[in-house]
């Protein structure tokens, strides 16, 4: 096990007065129009402007974990890091501006305790594990669930848990009870996104059962997926219970969360790309980010940005190292 997972999100830790912490000078957008073009502007890497949370930039380098790196990292001294924008782990708010986020702030947070500078590379989600696999990146980030089928061409450590709702507009009567509430509707989701496959999970259920189809659309961003539900071309959208909840919280009125009580809970966690310096980046991440758990820096990262919500007691590498 990788620790124990927090609670399973329910509506009192979804309330607006939980997430009300996350910093109001890093919304990405109120309106979905200008939030989509925000993110259509941002696919450059890190710059100079921007800030990190105070528990990330108070971090110091640990001499002795630092020493757990391959040579080759530790003599560079950046983490070259490719993120989607995925608010709140991922948050971009103008051109030019450098991420900030839960994720990449705890990134941010392993990556000075090891004595390195993490720079984000801002790429559409399809193409991090792709990036990674041909060696662009040497990680990855953004609220990224470990599944089977990434685990056999890349390596994470986890350092997060989540759980996946339902973005509907705030006058739409939508259950999600069990699955079944779900056939007949339009969702949208992200491309190559664990939230595409649940759908298309979903919809060969109903049409398994014989019950009315389910219409899966798919975007390339994020914010094209919540602007699908929106502008009423899509009924729900599935995201992450902290990225649903984030938007419902920015946009006040107009939308709400839809939990998804049969759904699993998702391990997360930085992604590394696989080659002769895997291993021992793996191990040196993973005793970072334990030593970050333990002092309560993660915890104040996401406090600030994430309602508190994921926290997990204990990093694991996944697969397992070998040794």
């Amino acid at each position: 096990m990788a620790g124990t997972p927090a609670p399973r999100t329910s509506e009192a830790m979804m309330n607006r007065a939980g997430i009300s912490r996350l910093p109001r000078t890093l919304v990405v957008a109120v309106a979905f129009s200008a939030l989509l073009s925000v993110t259509a502007a941002c696919s450059s890497s890190d710059s100079s402007t921007g800030q990190s949370s105070n528990a990330a930039a108070a971090v110091k380098a640990d001499a002795k974990l630092a020493a757990m790196l391959p040579e080759s990292v530790r003599k560079s001294g950046t983490l070259t890091v490719a993120s989607a924008i995925y608010p709140p782990a991922v948050i971009v708010s103008g051109d030019q501006t450098k991420p900030t986020g839960w994720d990449v702030e705890t990134v941010r947070a392993i990556a000075s305790t090891l004595g390195l500078k993490a720079t984000f590379k801002v790429v559409p989600f399809e193409s991090v594990v792709p990036g990674l696999q041909a060696g662009r990146f040497q990680a990855a980030t953004g609220e990224i669930f470990i599944t089977p089928e990434r685990t056999k061409v890349v390596t994470f450590v986890q350092n997060h848990v989540s759980t996946d709702s339902l973005l509907v507009k705030k006058d739409k009567d939508i259950t999600a009870k069990t699955q079944d509430d779900l056939c007949g509707l339009t969702l949208s989701v992200q491309l190559g996104s664990a939230e595409a496959q649940l759908a298309n999970q979903i919809a060969a259920k109903c049409k398994t059962d014989g019950k009315k189809a389910v219409d899966v659309k798919t975007f390339k961003e994020q914010a094209a997926v919540n602007l699908a539900v929106n502008e009423g071309r899509a009924d729900a959208a599935i995201g992450s219970t902290s990225q649903v909840v984030y938007v419902v919280d920015q946009t006040k009125t107009q939308f709400k969360t839809v939990e998804l009580p049969w759904g699993p809970e998702h391990a997360t966690g930085l992604a590394l790309a696989r080659n002769a310096d895997t291993d021992k980046l793996a191990k040196a991440v993973e005793a970072a980010t334990n030593k970050l758990i333990e002092d309560g820096t993660l915890k104040k990262i996401l406090d600030t940005y994430n309602g508190g919500l994921g926290g997990v007691d204990k990093a694991k590498i996944v697969p397992a190292s070998a040794s």
